[in-house]
């Protein structure tokens, strides 16, 4: 077996039985970046003298009998946006270059307490507002199942690297699926915790002040087993001392979880978009996964699928744009942020008379998108932050009403899309920014690969229904030349139980991987 082969939870086993020291671990990886990531471009920032450094340094603990903690030796990776003393956070932006972190973001700090070694940093979207990985510095990501779709964004660069075997673990950050579409896109396990549950000093923005739905830091890796380990190397007694937004709380074990005991609610269709037949059937699958475990599932109609994404959307634009386009400013802008620019530039009344041409024509999705895009006043962003709460009590609610436990559903309506494809693509994403903006964590386990026969043409489409939208007819187009990419399902629990999403992942993945179709990773070129 390949070194780059191994997981992260493998690598610790191995360096604790002596059998691999952190050095021969650092050098394997360090020749595959070497040789990979000029097709990949995952790194935008690579220490391989340092980490080979602190690697011996690692080793010669072990010697002496020293633990320097629960990751002892093990590499990993850290996306863009995050601290790492000596680096900087471009953001995909030549103006935040050359403007080192003095400090590492604590979990990062917390991280490397815990004995691990940072490879490097790796690549997002310009601003980190894109579900694909693309700057005018660091160039293109792409997907290492196939080189002309997309690793995901805005942490793709992350999951691209751990999907390759460039790394094999890491941490990203995620304010509307930026940790678990790149985890779904490249056949990845991610979870994005309660927030605060990580803190988010270091996490670097492009709407700071932005209050209404925050992003959240968090793990990336090939397992669950790997996601929960770097989860809990993190003390967050620790952390709150370093930041007075995370409580003292300590992490449930994943392990301790009676999955015999758990009630979970499913849906494969949020009635807002319908996913591709490969997605339904990886949630359907996942389903049996669990009733064979012993949990008991229900059929789950979540609250508010037409409201929920237009709010996001609202509060995130609330500013009109104005704070993006005073970053942008003498940038070349990348084209995924082009289409939202030029919307968000249109005067108020020229968006609502497209919106009313739209609607006229059958486009209801994208009339109401541009309904709620654009500067509001105080009050309005009162309102929405009222009509926020508002539908988190409605799910949480909704949740004590069907008894439930945790929730398992899509992670998006489509696999990885190509190249260039997401500016137009934003209403794809109820599915995550549901769990964002009503903070129940969440994460993303992969179970299987779309089959040959689910990119046809589907038979049901035009007959006894309405005529397909513009984003419907991306959704087929986008399905047709999806053959073979990785599949994943989402799984949603209450506030502060991330064993319990933990538990319910492990089990998906574990009766999942025997099958064939699975998406094993690392990639092999």
């Amino acid at each position: 077996m390949s070194i780059h082969t191994l997981t992260a939870t493998q690598m610790i086993a191995r360096l604790n039985a002596g059998d691999l020291s952190s050095e021969e671990i650092v050098r394997a990886l360090e020749e595959r970046i070497r040789a990979l990531d000029g097709d990949l471009h995952c790194f935008v920032h690579r220490r391989p003298t340092q980490v080979l450094a602190e690697a011996r340094a690692a080793d010669e603990a072990r010697r002496r009998g020293e633990s320097l903690g629960p990751l002892h030796g093990l590499p990993m990776t850290v996306k863009d946006n995050i601290d790492l003393a000596g680096t900087d956070a471009t953001l995909g932006m030549r103006a935040r270059q050359h403007q080192p972190a003095y400090t590492d973001a604590p979990v990062v700090q917390l991280l490397k307490e815990a004995g691990a070694l940072i490879l490097g940093k790796t690549n997002i979207p310009q601003l980190l507002l894109a579900q694909e990985t693309e700057n005018a510095i660091w160039g293109t990501t792409v997907n290492p199942w196939n080189r002309a779709r997309v690793p995901g964004g805005s942490s793709g660069g992350e999951a691209a690297a751990i999907a390759a075997g460039l790394s094999p673990c890491g941490i990203g950050t995620d304010i509307g699926g930026s940790i678990r579409i790149p985890a779904h896109f490249c056949g990845l396990a991610g979870l994005k915790p309660t927030l605060d549950r990580w803190s988010n000093r270091g996490s670097n923005t492009a709407v700071a002040g932005q209050e209404v739905v925050r992003a959240q830091m968090g793990p990336i890796a090939r397992t669950t087993a790997d996601v929960s380990l770097l989860l809990r190397a993190v003390d967050p007694t620790r952390l709150c001392a370093l930041d007075p937004a995370v409580p003292p709380l300590g992490l449930g074990d994943p392990n301790r979880v009676r999955l015999e005991g758990l009630r979970v609610g499913c849906f494969t269709d949020d009635g807002y978009l319908t996913p591709t037949r490969a997605v339904q059937r990886a949630t359907s699958e996942a389903r049996a996964s669990l009733e064979a475990a012993g949990v008991t599932v229900v059929d789950y109609a979540p609250p508010a699928p037409h409201s929920l994404i237009y709010l996001w959307l609202g509060a995130i634009t609330a500013d009109g744009g104005r704070t993006i386009d005073r970053q942008l400013q003498g940038e070349a802008i990348s084209p995924q942020l082009k289409p939202s620019r030029a919307t968000l530039k249109l005067p108020a009344v020229a968006r609502k008379a497209m919106a009313l041409v739209l609607d006229s024509l059958g486009e209801e999705r994208l009339a109401r998108l541009l309904e709620c895009l654009g500067e509001k006043r105080v009050d309005d962003i009162w309102r929405l932050t009222a009509e926020r709460t508002t539908l988190r009590l409605a799910e949480f609610d909704a949740w004590n009403a069907n008894n439930l436990d945790a929730v398992i559903c899509p992670p998006h309506v489509v696999p990885a899309m190509g190249h260039r494809e997401s500016g137009d693509f934003t209403l794809s994403l109820s599915y995550a920014f549901r769990w964002t903006l009503l903070n129940f964590p969440a994460g993303v386990v992969p179970v299987t690969r779309v089959r040959a026969t689910e990119t046809a043409p589907d038979p049901s489409v035009g007959h006894n229904h309405p005529k397909p939208d513009k984003v419907e007819k991306k959704v087929a187009a986008i399905e047709a030349a999806s053959a073979g990419l990785p599949v994943g399902v989402q799984v949603v629990a209450r506030p502060y139980r991330e064993d319990v999403v933990l538990a319910l992942m492990q089990a998906i993945e574990s009766a999942a991987r025997p099958r064939d179709g699975f998406p094993t990773t690392p990639v092999d070129f």
